[in-house]
């Protein structure tokens, strides 16, 4: 029997607790971005209690990044050696111990550690829930499920941009991060219980006989697909980074609107983005049979067009076209994580999507590292309509890409969904 037809003929009997699975998966998901995009509702407060200025707060948002990406390659062999349970609990553990230390040791040297501890948590993550979702959901629900599990990272966002102010007005923002921690320690104690590591009838056989041909990560990763599709994401990270770093400055500066405006089109931005990841999920996986390539190229598009007709606003544009431009722009630049992701773990397969994607991701996500700081430098010389027309240009370079990838697969006889 081939292996797309055991897989398919397994899913319908475990078919109850694979949400099991997925509500786990997506409640810690969301859980741990709520940590991880604390930083910024906590900045001011931060900077007040300690007395520090905004290059050293940038520096310790920058220690996060940087140990999110050196994780990445080692977590992902290690989710693929010991599974997606214990990666998803070490994973958790690390981000509640980091918010731990925030509260209760408020020095400068503390906060290094924390953003180190929360970089190290959050770049394990993306394995370990990817892995999860590729053992549980059958190939036509992955893009979907995979879109609605992605979409907790920019609902987490949102959540606690709201929660800190609110909650820390009530109990105090100590009060308020130590019970985030309690309740991610809890989530992880219940997943310690109840999350299954694939279904029963996936497990592997005592009397199977061992497959001799064994496909090395070394192979999968120099795939002409992949290589052609690791700078492409590169890009897509480097113009989200780009947006979630810049749109609020940007509105605020060049339009002279609120703080609280400006931040309400981050919020339309970020409410894109959670649209989009569910809404390209069911495309890629009914309308477009799987196709993974063709949304993505689809999104890259939206990005460049977004991106170019800001240049063209003049400089009291009214508030609606604004809001709309913030939403297209988070459809594209913040919605193609969750495609990218069942892509890469697709390809890569089931037993090797950890640490695949753990190098992979560990180069795209540098382009979060290294975005900002050439944005900042490009409009501090030539002023924001040159960021804006540098994005839609790595947009467009995308696309062209992915008109290669899909080039290749064609050359090459692939199906569209490689089912792994």
């Amino acid at each position: 029997m081939k292996k797309s037809e055991i897989e398919s003929s397994t899913f319908p009997a475990k078919i109850n607790y694979q949400w099991v699975i997925f509500a786990i998966l997506s409640t810690t998901h969301m859980l741990m971005a709520m940590f991880f995009y604390s930083w910024g509702p906590l900045a001011p407060i931060i900077k007040e209690k300690i007395q520090i200025n905004n290059s050293q707060f940038g520096l310790i948002v920058s220690t996060m990044y940087f140990v999110m990406v050196i994780i990445s390659i080692p977590s992902g062999f290690l989710t693929d050696k010991y599974g997606a349970k214990w990666m998803l609990l070490l994973s958790g553990s690390l981000m509640g111990v980091a918010f731990l230390l925030l509260p209760l040791f408020p020095f400068f040297g503390f906060l290094f550690v924390a953003a180190a501890l929360a970089g190290a948590g959050y770049g394990m993550i993306n394995q370990a829930t990817a892995k999860g979702l590729m053992y549980w959901f059958e190939p036509d629900k992955r893009a979907t499920v995979m879109g609605i599990k992605q979409t907790g990272v920019t609902i987490g966002g949102s959540l606690i941009g709201i929660y800190i102010p609110f909650f820390g007005m009530i109990m105090g923002w100590q009060k308020a991060i130590l019970l985030l921690v309690v309740v991610i320690f809890g989530i992880l104690l219940l997943s310690s219980f109840f999350y299954k590591e694939k279904p029963a009838s996936l497990a592997p056989s005592p009397s199977a006989a061992p497959d001799k041909k064994k496909i090395s990560v070394r192979s999968i990763l120099l795939k002409p697909t992949l290589i052609f599709l690791t700078p492409i994401l590169t890009l897509f990270a480097i113009c989200q980074a780009c947006l979630t770093a810049f749109l609020v400055i940007y509105v605020h500066e060049t339009f002279h609107l609120s703080m609280a405006i400006a931040g309400s089109l981050f919020t339309i931005a970020m409410v894109g983005g959670t649209i989009s990841r569910v809404l390209f999920g069911l495309i890629s996986d009914r309308l477009f049979k799987g196709d993974r390539i063709l949304p993505l190229a689809l999104l890259a598009l939206i990005g460049v067009f977004s991106s170019l007709s800001v240049i063209f606003l003049n400089d009291t544009p009214p508030l609606w076209l604004l809001f709309m431009i913030s939403a297209f722009l988070g459809v594209s630049l913040m919605g193609w994580n969750s495609l990218a992701i069942v892509l890469v773990a697709e390809i890569a397969g089931n037993e090797l999507v950890g640490s695949v994607m753990g190098v992979l991701f560990a180069i795209a996500w540098g382009g979060m590292v290294i975005g900002p700081p050439v944005f900042g430098a490009i409009i501090d010389l030539n002023g924001y309509n040159s960021g804006w027309i540098m994005l839609s240009i790595l947009l467009s370079i995308s696309c062209f890409g992915l008109a290669i990838i899909r080039r290749i697969q064609k050359k090459e006889a692939m199906p569209i969904n490689n089912t792994p």
